[in-house]
């Protein structure tokens, strides 16, 4: 075996091909980062600018691809270095160590003290590895693997970051026990959605926001408004303007939650995700019963007031516009308690589990 660095346009379509042959033989989970991927090989993404990328594959004695990943380091995240779009064969744990030594090296020459598996560049596009729930197709911008890949890291000695999710079917009975406290909300704050005539103006509220509501959170490091720009105008090609509905209090953005139709309904499974999908949405061809809720965001003075519940019930006064019936949480870290008990006094059950996983360097 040998570790090979993913530094040319060659080697670059062969790591995309193994990732596609990957999810199309297993024909159950639906590949949303391919063409990100794309984008970064391309140098295409504005985010990458501030991050060292080296996509690498670990070959065996015939030059047959047996795992890969892109291992990244930003300055911005001065304590980790990156394993990121991990993918495997079955039978390969001797390979995969080689990957995680060579991220490891990486990390030991920027001087990190963890090497972190599952984030993504950065928490906003995307963190875990699924651990739960295998023989289930993934929801959009969630992850969908077997669950090898965790036994690959754990028996690496990697320590495991667990987060949850959360779905509910009946979201209307429960946001009806906090009604009053809505109602209170409803009178004294002002929702805005989205507008995107105004693009830069709520695009800079956004970034505002996450800098400031996620500064303590795990892995989180401050985006620029560029960056953001970017993320958001590849999410409007699907996303409506009520996607994104802001709350504010005399005039000034207090908090936000993001939401959308989990567009992976679209797809079925085994594909990557991409145009075909994008038409079939706009052509109304398939319906979508699931509303997936990615991120809210509160400023600390407001926590523990009672918004999330009034910001949820305007996601839950859009969801028959689109057919949707049913609530899915994005990941939550499991020591983030707050956002925990929010999603369990609404939701009905815990759902898919995740994973990160960190190695000390």
């Amino acid at each position: 075996m040998k570790v090979c660095a993913v530094d040319n346009r060659k080697l670059q379509k062969r790591f995309l091909l193994f990732r596609k042959e990957l999810y199309k033989s297993r024909k159950l989970y639906i590949d949303n980062n391919y063409f990100m991927l794309k984008e970064i090989f391309g140098g295409k993404l504005k985010f990458t600018e501030d991050l060292e990328i080296k996509p690498v594959m670990i070959t065996d004695e015939s030059g047959g691809i047996l795992c890969e990943g892109v291992i990244a380091y930003t300055d911005d995240l001065k304590e980790y270095v990156q394993l990121c779009f991990f993918e495997a064969k079955k039978g390969c744990k001797e390979a995969v160590k080689m990957l995680v030594d060579e991220a490891v090296k990486v990390g030991k020459e920027h001087g990190c003290k963890k090497l972190v598996i599952g984030l993504y560049g950065h928490v906003n596009y995307g963190l875990g590895l699924q651990s739960s729930h295998y023989d289930e197709s993934n929801s959009f911008s969630s992850p969908g693997n077997p669950s090898f890949y965790n036994d690959y890291l754990s028996d690496l000695g990697c320590e495991l970051i667990k987060l949850n999710s959360y779905i509910t079917y009946d979201l209307q009975n429960r946001l009806d026990r906090y009604r009053a406290i809505i109602d209170k909300f409803d009178r004294q704050y002002e929702y805005r959605v989205f507008d995107k005539k105004r693009f830069d103006y709520y695009s800079k509220i956004y970034t505002d926001l996450n800098n400031e509501c996620f500064a303590d959170h795990r892995y989180y490091y401050h985006r620029n408004y560029e960056h953001d720009k970017e993320m958001l105008k590849e999410l409007f090609l699907f996303m409506k303007e009520d996607s994104i509905i802001f709350a504010f209090h005399e005039d000034e953005p207090v908090g936000f939650i993001m939401w959308y139709p989990d567009y992976n309904e679209l797809a079925d499974p085994g594909d990557i995700f991409g145009v075909m999908h994008y038409l079939r949405y706009k052509l109304n061809t398939r319906s979508i019963r699931t509303a997936k809720v990615m991120e809210y965001g509160i400023l600390k003075e407001y926590r523990g007031s009672g918004l999330p519940m009034a910001l949820i019930n305007k996601v839950y006064e859009r969801m028959p516009d689109y057919g949707c019936t049913r609530v899915e949480t994005s990941w939550i870290l499991d020591e983030n308690e707050d956002s925990n008990s929010f999603c369990r006094a609404i939701c009905e059950k815990n759902y898919k589990d995740y994973a990160v996983y960190e190695k000390s360097i």
